[in-house]
């Protein structure tokens, strides 16, 4: 089962044996695949923390503060007071839910969007996807929902026996023990009206506030770090199945002359951007083969796919920054008969070793 994190500046999809990210840095876009272990944890851990607002981290540190520093000073005979109790940390975990920051929730819905998508996820299909709903069955949200809802439920049937602030402090740590229950419970038929009530609030919640509709990036993003998961763990999934006519019998291949020209670049060269675009082509071998030429780069392939490499390819500026890119494409689509750039080649070649008219009228007199 896959499962996705979002934070303040991408996303992390974690697989069985991997976890891959992509995210935003200065305007550019990179990307991550790495086994998950305790090395890719502190990575994730590291990223999530960096990328947070200041306002956020002011935020926990004066929350942590209120809960731990009174019980140190009191610890040593400084002060009375105790501080807020050790289960408000089970509040601050579950409920910063309610104060994501913008581009949090952006990311999130640009999550949850690639999850719903039944299709092939790739970038082809980005107008596709960005309608895909919003809401996710198997969000988080679900967890803030059944703690809370325990939390409350808990409360007033403990009131019958125990003090107000008894009554909170006992729902508050025994509905961290219902979260993981209840959850395994939704999937079953039996508990088919608490799994219905729990993602009505989850959905309502996912769609009000712990996501907003994402932007074209977010979803770029989303689908970046979804694709890279893919390529280690189903690279199956990421090829796009098409229905063979029965009227069609061998594939048409097509040839494209692509060359990618990043506008605005602080140097005139621009290899890097070539390198780059080099290394996309690649993922989508064997479907694809291609050449690169001094001036422009060759591909091969089926039309539908050579249009999907192409959109991906004229991406790779965007993902470094640049604001403007003018992508010139030519396209040798034969109909008559399936002709390879291989073939192509041969047949100049083959014309090469043939004598000139020149050369048979000499060796005729």
């Amino acid at each position: 089962m896959i499962r996705g994190l979002s934070y303040q500046k991408g996303i992390f999809y974690i697989g069985n044996k991997h976890v891959a990210c992509a995210y935003h840095e200065k305007g550019r876009l990179k990307s991550w695949v790495k086994p998950f272990d305790q090395q890719a944890i502190a990575a994730m851990i590291s990223q999530v923390i960096g990328s947070m607002p200041t306002w956020f981290k002011l935020l926990t540190i004066v929350y942590m503060s209120l809960i731990f520093i009174p019980k140190l000073l009191s610890f040593f005979g400084w002060s009375n007071v105790y501080g807020l109790p050790y289960y408000f940390l089970f509040y601050y975990m579950f409920g910063t839910h309610f104060i994501f920051p913008k581009e949090l929730r952006k990311y999130h819905g640009a999550e949850h969007k690639v999850f719903s998508y039944r299709g092939v996820v790739r970038r082809g299909r980005l107008p596709c996807i960005q309608k895909a709903a919003i809401t996710n069955r198997y969000c988080s949200t679900n967890a803030v929902v059944i703690y809370f809802g325990a939390v409350i439920l808990g409360t007033a049937a403990l009131l019958y026996g125990y003090s107000f602030t008894e009554s909170v402090m006992w729902a508050s740590y025994s509905a961290l023990i219902a979260v993981p229950i209840v959850q395994a419970g939704m999937k079953r038929r039996g508990l088919a009206q608490i799994s219905k009530a729990v993602l009505a609030v989850s959905y309502w919640l996912q769609t009000h506030v712990t996501t907003t509709e994402p932007d074209r990036k977010h979803l770029i993003c989303a689908i970046e770090s979804y694709r890279r998961l893919g390529q280690v763990e189903f690279p199956e999934k990421l090829i796009e199945k098409r229905v063979q006519r029965k009227t069609e019998e061998v594939k048409r291949m097509a040839i494209v002359d692509v060359t990618v020209i990043p506008i605005g670049t602080e140097t005139p060269s621009v290899s890097s951007y070539v390198a780059e675009i080099q290394k996309v082509l690649k993922t989508y071998e064997p479907s694809i083969t291609y050449e690169l030429t001094p001036m422009s780069t060759l591909i091969e392939g089926e039309l539908p796919v050579l249009f999907e490499v192409i959109q991906a390819i004229h991406e790779v500026p965007f993902k470094h920054g640049i604001q403007r890119v003018a992508t010139n494409i030519r396209i040798d689509d034969r109909r008559d008969k399936n002709v390879t750039m291989k073939d192509k080649l041969q047949a100049v070649k083959s014309k090469l070793t043939e004598p000139t008219e020149v050369e048979t009228e000499t060796k005729e007199s």
